[in-house]
Order: C-alpha cells, then structure tokens, then sequence
C-alpha cells in the first residue's frame, strides 16, 4: 500500500503552523505575450539522440531530466530516432539565474530546439510538466509550422489550474521553500519526493535517488528548481487551455488512476478537450510510469507510434 511520507507530513504541519502560504510568480508573460518572441535560443538545451526513423523527442518533468526516459530510450530507438532534453534549469542544461522559467519559457526553448535542428514528422511526449511544456510546444507548431508534428503523448500532464501538490506548496512558501531545499540533504528530498511519485515504494531504486540528488547539487540547480515551482502554472492557463481543442494531431493521454500530484479528472478533461484523442488509465502505478513501471508503458507507446510512422510522411 502506498505510505505517505513523514517527512512531507512534518513539512506540512510546520508550514501550517508558521501561518506560511506558496506564493506563486503572477508577474511571468503570458501566453500571447510569447506567440511573439524571438525563435532564436541563445540557451542551448542540453540533448542526446540515439536511433534513426521518425524522431521522437521525450520531455521530462519537474525536478528530473532525461534520465526519467532511460527505461525506454533503448526500446523505441529500435524503430524510431529518440531525442531527449534536459529542460532549461534541470539536469545538464544551463540553469540562468533569471526569472523566465515558466512553461511558455520552456515551450519557447523547445520549440526553438525543433525547428534549428530541423525535426520533421515528429512526435512528441511530454510527462507532468513536461506535458504542460508539450501542450504549448504543439500548439506554437500548429499555428507556426503546420505538419511539423505528427502526434502528442501526454503521460500524466498539466494542463489546467489545479490545486497544488503539497509539495509544491511547501516549494513555493517563501523562506521555508529555500530554508528545506538548502538545507536538507539532497538524497533525504529526492526520496521524500520519489516516494510521492511512486505508487510502489519499494520500487524506487537507489540508483535514481543519487542521480537525482547528484543533480540537485549542480551549481545553481536548487535556484532553478524554486524558480521554476513558483512559475509553475501560469495566471492565465484557464484561457491558454482553450487552444486544446483546436489541435488536431493524433494524441495519447496516458494516467494513473493513483496519481497523487495530477489527478486523473485532468486527463479525463484532456481526452474531452483534444479533438482526435485516446485516453489509457492505468492502475497500480504512480506518476510516472516510465520510471515504476515501464512495461506497461511501452507497448502502448510502441503501437502508437508505429501508428503514426504508417501514416502518410509530412512533405516538409
């Protein structure tokens, strides 16, 4: 059965009794403010490819990278090319200390990453942030550069205004956000947190805690990391979800029926909300099924882009 963390519990109860509140950035462009911007990184996403065929760039979540994807990298390489990310701010990529990481911000880089390095018939899949980052990214490609991308996967994603994971709450309270990432133990936060994402803790292998935790500790990771919480959802993504409906690339919503950080009413609202959509519940597995439980994960992934690769190639 799935235990809830003491240490998330304590960190609840102080934050509840200090009076302390998550105070999110309102002050971060909106979405029409970034249909305009500049489509010339001068950050360079840190990236790795491996395989030939139809590319399929994986994009990770908060507070991980593109080692989240090593469980399936190999297995789609096998047909596709696979491009992983590291998000502005996460794992090998540069981690600026400015105020624009929000999930336009990201979007903007990505997209930005698409078109200089010249990816046609794409397909792209996105997990929790990194889903919210996918969302945007597709949408700037379908008004921008139609027939660019070929499909989306959505693996438990954000989407629309929810209520906050408590530790995100605890992330974006001002002193007592800082005060725990700075001052606990790396690995004691990255298991804390696993232990959210995950359905089965047992399952959480050391090995992913001391990445992670080797990653937090990168010059300037935690600045990044309590940037980004506090930018998390955007004022105006209620208004920014209505573009869903207007994409119309083959789209695979896969969630977690357990799923303790983004709730399965928000994939069900998804599937409602993009037009040519495919909904897959799973149960029995947590957040991020691509870490806990691959093999569920795969077949679905595989039989979907092999879908997409049979349909007719995109004339560039």
């Amino acid at each position: 059965m799935k235990k809830n963390p003491l240490l998330a519990l304590a960190l609840l109860l102080t934050v509840l009794a200090s009076g302390g509140c998550a105070v999110m950035d309102k002050n971060i462009p909106g979405w029409t403010q970034y249909q305009n911007l500049d489509k010339t990184n001068v950050l360079e996403l840190a990236s790795r490819s491996t395989g030939t065929g139809e590319p399929v760039l994986l994009i990770h979540g908060f507070g991980a990278s593109s080692y989240s994807w090593r469980h399936v990298i190999e297995p789609l390489a096998q047909k596709n090319r696979v491009i992983t990310i590291d998000l502005k701010g996460f794992g090998d990529s540069p981690k600026p200390r400015d105020d624009t990481y929000s999930v336009y911000e990201q979007a903007r880089l990505v997209r930005n990453f698409i078109l200089e390095n010249d990816l046609k018939n794409l397909h792209i899949v996105g997990h929790s942030y990194g889903g919210g980052v996918a969302l945007a990214v597709s949408i700037y490609l379908s008004a921008s550069n139609p027939g660019l991308q070929k499909s989306l996967v959505l693996i438990d994603s954000v989407a629309y205004p929810q209520e906050l994971p408590g530790f995100v709450k605890i992330l974006a309270t001002p002193v007592l956000g800082p005060l725990i990432t700075y001052a606990v133990p790396n690995t004691f936060q990255v298991k804390n947190l696993l232990q959210i994402v995950y359905f089965n803790d047992d399952l959480i292998p050391q090995e992913a805690i001391d990445h992670y935790a080797a990653d937090l500790g990168k010059p300037d990771a935690k600045y990044a990391l309590l940037t980004s919480v506090r930018q998390m959802l955007p004022t105006d993504l209620q208004q920014f979800s209505e573009n869903y409906a207007s994409l119309t690339i083959p789209t695979l919503i896969i969630w977690s029926r357990e799923d303790e950080i983004v709730p399965l009413a928000v994939g069900k609202r998804l599937h409602e909300n993009i037009p040519d959509s495919k909904l897959v519940i799973m149960s029995g597995v947590g957040h991020a099924v691509q870490e806990e439980k691959p093999s569920l994960l795969l077949p679905h992934l595989r039989s979907f882009l092999e879908a997409g690769s049979n349909r007719a190639a995109i004339v560039p």
